[in-house]
């Protein structure tokens, strides 16, 4: 006599997992968003496949696996780039040991004391731009410069807010932030500050 699972499975055959029906199953990317990379995009090709094409980024995390590993020469160069990028931000703690094949030690890079002065300046430092690869990035990107920025509109009530709460504490936002009655949001001193700034502006 068959099982309970048996005789389900003989009942619905469906729910046999062949190649046919596992097939099914295969999750088809449609795009629906944006209409330069629909317009682009490849259905036969993979998620992965399309964007590599495009010149985006499927993922801001590292690559965990199943993809074309670069030739040694490219490998090679954006090694020792990330490595010249790296040694620029170790901190006097910090080292970076180079091994070879083999595992014996090639180079030791250690990081340099760094005056205030030294960090503040490498954190406040215009991050160059990269140039697209890519049409599909170029049109992106043109499309993203000529979005029309929507200004917020200002209530009557949110003026008069503002108002009271500047007559009373002038730009002292530390007391504005501990008065319940004027700020019963409890908005931090820094949300007021910016929300006031752009409603007295």
């Amino acid at each position: 006599m068959p099982t309970v699972r048996k005789r389900r499975t003989i009942k619905t055959p469906s729910r046999k997992v062949t190649r046919k029906t596992a097939n099914k199953h295969k999750r088809k990317v449609n795009v629906i968003g944006n209409k330069i990379i629909r317009d682009n995009w490849d259905k036969k090709a993979t998620l992965r496949q399309n964007y590599a094409r495009l010149g985006l980024l499927q993922s801001l995390n590292g690559v965990t696996g199943g993809i074309e590993v670069m030739n040694e020469d490219e490998l090679m160069e954006n090694e020792q780039k990330s490595l010249e990028e790296l040694a620029e931000s170790l901190t006097a703690e910090q080292g970076i040991i180079q091994r070879d094949d083999a595992g014996n030690i090639i180079n030791v890079i250690v990081g340099k004391i760094k005056s205030k002065e030294e960090i503040a300046e490498f954190m406040e430092r215009d991050i160059e731009p990269v140039k697209a690869k890519t049409d599909v990035v170029r049109a992106l990107e043109a499309q993203a410069a000529n979005v029309l920025k929507v200004e917020r509109y200002q209530s009557d009530g949110e003026l008069v807010w503002a108002a009271k709460l500047v007559e009373k504490y002038g730009d002292d936002y530390e007391k504005m932030f501990w008065d319940r009655k004027l700020n019963p949001n409890q908005q931090t001193a820094k949300q007021l500050k910016k929300r006031i700034g752009a409603l007295l502006a």
